[in-house]
C-alpha cells in the first residue's frame, strides 16, 4: 500500500479536498462516520496560507492541520490493512454460517484505533466504488463499548445511536427510560446492507459481562451478514474467554483441554523498534510538516532522540511532533528544533 492509497479520498462521492472541520465529527454517529470516511486527507498548501510572520489564531488552517496531521503507515498499519482486506474480501461472498471476525490488540498508544478506523474507511470506499453512492446504504457501523453492558438493551443503544433511531419509549420526553432496540437495528442493518461493525474499547468489558456481550454479538450475526472487528488492549484474551472459557463444559471431549492462542485473526499493533521502519515513520511526519523555515532532515537526524523520548509509540510521537509544529507556528519560529522538542512534555521519556 502506498501513502497515497491511504490518504486519498476513497469514496467516489468526494470530488476534491474537504475543509478540516473545526469540531471533529463523532465517529459513533452515521453522519460523523460518513464525514470522516469520505473526507480527503490533504495538508494545506503554504502558498494558500497566511504569509510568514502573520499572527495566527487557533483556527488558522495550519494550526488545525498540525493538530492531527496525516496518518502514517507503520508496519502494524500496513500489515493490518492487508490482513483485513483479505478476510473482508472473502467474507463478502460467504452465504453459510457466520462470517469470521477479527481482533486488533496491542499496547496503549500503538495506533490500534487508527488501524480500526482505516479498515472501516477503506472498506466503505470499496463498497461505494463497486456499487456507487447510495444514501440508504450503511456499509460500516462504528461504536464504542457502552458504559453499561448488562443486557441486550444496553448493547442495542450504541447501535441505535449510530443509526439515528429513537430509542426512548416516549418521543416527547427523552428523559424516559430507553427500550431494547435490537429488532429495529437488525432490520435497518439488513435493509441498509451493513457488512462491517467496528467495536472499539472491547477491553472495558468485565469478566462478568463477557458472556452477555458475546451472546449478543452472535445473535446479531445470526440475523445479519456482518463481520465484527473488536479492538482494544487485551482483545485476544477477552474474545478467547468469551468463545471458550465460559463454555468449556459444553465442549466435546476431543476439544476439552486444548488451548488456542486465538482461533480468530489477530492484528497486532506494537511499539516500533529503532530501525529502518522507525526512520521511515519519522521521515513521513517530516514530509507532512507545513512550516516555512523547517530544514529538511532535521527530524530524521533526531530519530534516536525521538525514539528515546517516545519509546517507539506512534501516538506519543504524533503528539510530540504536532505540539512542536503548532508551537513553531504560534511563536513565529516556523521550525522544529531539538530545544523545542525537549521543552514539550508527553510522558514516557520525559523523566528529568
Amino acid at each position: 500500500m502506498s501513502r497515497n492509497e491511504l490518504i486519498r479520498p476513497l469514496s467516489p462521492t468526494v470530488a476534491g479536498a474537504v475543509t478540516q472541520p473545526i469540531v471533529p465529527p463523532l465517529l459513533t454517529t452515521k453522519e460523523g462516520w460518513n464525514a470522516s470516511a469520505t473526507r480527503r486527507l490533504t495538508p494545506p498548501d503554504l502558498q494558500d496560507c497566511a504569509p510568514k510572520g502573520t499572527a495566527v489564531g487557533p483556527l488558522d488552517p495550519r494550526m488545525m492541520y498540525h493538530g492531527e496531521m496525516l496518518p502514517v503507515i507503520t508496519p502494524a498499519l500496513r500489515r493490518g490493512l492487508l490482513d483485513a482486506r483479505r478476510l473482508l474480501r472473502t467474507s463478502r461472498f460467504r452465504s453459510v454460517g457466520r462470517t469470521m471476525n477479527m481482533l486488533i490488540d496491542g499496547d496503549r498508544g500503538t495506533g490500534k484505533s487508527t488501524l480500526l478506523v482505516q479498515i472501516g474507511r477503506g472498506y466503505q470506499g470499496l463498497i461505494e466504488a463497486d456499487f456507487g453512492p447510495d444514501p440508504d446504504r450503511i456499509p460500516v457501523i462504528y461504536i464504542n463499548v457502552p458504559p453499561e453492558r448488562d443486557n441486550n438493551l444496553h448493547w442495542s443503544l450504541p447501535f441505535a445511536e449510530f443509526l439515528g433511531l429513537d430509542h426512548t419509549l416516549h418521543r416527547k420526553d427523552r428523559t424516559r427510560r430507553p427500550t431494547d432496540m435490537t429488532e429495529a437495528i437488525t432490520h435497518v442493518m439488513n435493509e441498509a446492507s451493513t457488512q462491517l461493525v467496528l467495536i472499539d474499547g472491547i477491553d472495558r468489558i468485565k469478566d462478568s459481562e463477557i458472556t452477555a456481550a458475546f451472546d449478543y454479538f452472535e445473535a446479531l450475526q445470526d440475523r445479519t451478514r456482518i463481520t465484527f472487528i473488536f479492538c482494544g488492549t487485551g482483545a485476544r484474551e477477552v474474545v478467547h474467554r468469551a468463545r471458550y472459557d465460559d463454555k468449556r463444559k459444553n465442549l466435546p471431549d476431543a476439544v476439552k483441554g486444548k488451548t488456542y492462542f486465538s482461533d480468530l485473526p489477530v492484528l497486532w499493533a506494537e511499539a516500533i523498534p529503532y530501525s529502518d521502519d522507525w526512520h521511515r515513520v519519522v521521515q513521513a511526519f517530516e514530509d507532512d510538516l507545513r512550516l516555512y523555515d523547517h530544514k529538511p532532515s532535521t527530524l530524521l537526524k533526531l530519530s534516536r532522540c525521538l525514539h528515546r523520548r517516545t519509546g517507539g509509540y506512534i501516538e506519543t510521537l504524533s503528539y510530540l511532533i504536532c505540539q512542536a509544529a503548532q508551537e513553531a507556528i504560534e511563536t513565529g519560529t516556523e521550525a522544529i528544533t531539538k530545544e523545542l522538542l525537549d521543552d514539550i512534555r508527553i510522558g514516557r521519556g520525559d523523566s528529568r
